[in-house]
């Protein structure tokens, strides 16, 4: 009997952390023992006590406190008697606005403009850009392979890349897989970070959502932070972080292919912030994301799904490792009570 419960229970904790491996009837069935699910709960969240130790928490603060001024400005409007249509207009619209945003803030905005990859050529600058919901794999004049992740861009000259420098200029997030070439280092400049590389593979993610991570998987790379002129060198399975005090430092990452798994249709997140997961989400099935308390978005966790889902899907595994109820309204994710 001991066996049998220690032997569910570590189903069930492997369910938590791993949703998409089982069907949605195993899952049911698995967290029908609520002792059983309490159990394997604590133990994850002791597991990421432990890890949170040794990351730094997002400045969730500083933006908390930005809304919440602006809420204040914008939640009392003046009413003046005037242009009768233009202030119904107007006053419909802010209406609208505050009640999407009501009681919470939002931190990613779906878009209206239609989503197709583009590729073209100006002024001898060429730049593919990758939209919300796709990937895209492409081969520089170099040979150097490069993937894209959703609502990415790289830009490089055309015609003399490779010829004096191999650069590229990346905004989002890309794979790359260098081609070797000793006499001519290979260049990405993406916000306030240059990476010079050889013969390397690296995973660069530039978004505004989080703090910008560069992550060795094998090779060498120097890391050069454009604002304070300060360098570092990361080796495989390190990963060099730009905080969000411009401040750049190393850390080690257990398993960098986990870094990598977006480029081969998974979502992984390991020890992250529910926020940082929902933007991701946000970016991938272009939907707006809301939390209604700003405690909810540094909860950390270990969450695995395959990006061909459903969104109702993911967010129904999302909810079995969450303990803030996530909510599908359209194309709004709302987080919290």
């Amino acid at each position: 009997m001991k066996q049998d419960s220690e032997d569910k229970l570590a189903h069930v904790l492997e369910a938590l952390e791993n949703p998409s491996s089982f069907t949605q009837e195993e899952l049911k069935s698995l967290f029908s023992d609520k002792e059983c699910l309490r159990y394997a709960r604590t133990i994850l969240y002791a597991k990421e006590s432990l890890a949170r130790q040794q990351i730094p928490q997002p400045d969730i603060d500083k933006e908390w406190r930005t809304f919440e001024r602006h809420h204040k400005k914008t939640s009392i409007i003046p009413i003046i008697i005037g242009l009768a249509i233009a202030s119904c207009i107007a006053l419909f619209f802010i209406f609208s606005l505050s009640k999407e945003v009501e009681g919470g803030l939002r931190v990613f905005e779906a878009t209206q403009i239609v989503q197709i990859v583009k590729e073209e050529t100006v002024n001898g600058m060429t730049t593919v850009y990758v939209p919300r919901g796709m990937q895209k794999r492409l081969e520089l004049p170099d040979g150097t392979c490069v993937a894209l992740n959703a609502e990415s861009q790289l830009t490089y000259e055309t015609s003399q890349f490779g010829k004096n420098e191999r650069k590229v200029i990346l905004q989002g997030e890309a794979l790359f897989d260098v081609a070797k070439d000793s006499l001519r280092p290979f260049i990405v400049q993406s916000g306030k970070l240059s990476t010079k590389a050889l013969g390397t593979v690296f995973n660069v993610k530039d978004y505004s959502t989080e703090e910008m991570k560069i992550t060795l998987l094998s090779g060498s790379l120097k890391i050069t932070s454009q604002q304070k002129t300060d360098s570092v060198f990361i080796h495989p399975g390190e990963q060099a972080i730009l905080t969000n005090q411009q401040e750049l430092r190393t850390v080690k990452i257990p398993q960098t292919e986990d870094i990598t798994s977006w480029a081969e249709g998974n979502f992984y997140f390991d020890n992250q912030t529910l926020v940082e997961i929902l933007c991701e989400l946000g970016r991938w099935y272009n939907v707006s994301v809301i939390f209604k308390s700003k405690d909810c978005m540094n909860t950390r966790l270990h969450f695995k799904a395959f990006r061909n889902e459903s969104l109702a899907s993911v967010v129904e595994l999302l909810n079995y490792v969450s303990k803030n109820p996530v909510v599908l309204e359209d194309r709004t994710i709302i987080v919290g009570k």
